[in-house]
């Protein structure tokens, strides 16, 4: 039964990764922000470096790789073109609650995996939480600029 629940978790937590990395490959073009491109570059490298260690993990575990990000992910993909064309500030906004909403299926799943998956996600989410610092640094330094 616990190999049957890490295998689902952690495909759950696979679809989130290709969604994330996704909306980043769609958006980071269209900004004129440099540092936010960068950054943008920099996660969405950081989520296929996760994603491929999720699908090891589930390999190894006997279990297939599902990558597919279904309707949320076609609707969060819309959502960040419309906000990466309406600026910076739209679009970081978007990415934050994003990472955020990543970082707590993480959190809501790690119940459910065996102790190897377990360490792995704890890593994952480090880079996470670093995520989150960067883009909430971003917003509050927007938020000074426009006041």
């Amino acid at each position: 039964m616990q190999n049957s629940q890490t295998v689902s978790a952690l495909n759950e937590l696979l679809k989130g990764e290709h969604m994330a990395i996704h909306i980043y490959e769609r958006t980071k073009n269209v900004q004129a922000d440099a540092q936010l491109r960068e950054m943008l570059s920099k996660f969405q490298g950081d989520h296929e470096r996760h994603a491929g260690e999720l699908t090891q993990r589930l390999q190894d575990l006997g279990g297939e790789p599902h990558a597919a990000t279904g309707l949320a992910g076609a609707m969060a993909d819309m959502g960040a073109i419309i906000n990466a064309v309406r600026g910076p500030e739209h679009l970081i906004r978007q990415v934050y609650d994003g990472e955020d909403k990543g970082l707590h299926a993480y959190e809501d799943r790690i119940d459910a995996l065996d102790e190897a998956s377990k360490a792995m996600v704890q890593q994952i989410m480090r880079d996470e939480h670093d995520h989150l610092q960067y883009f909430a640094a971003r917003i509050n330094s927007e938020e000074q600029e426009h006041n």
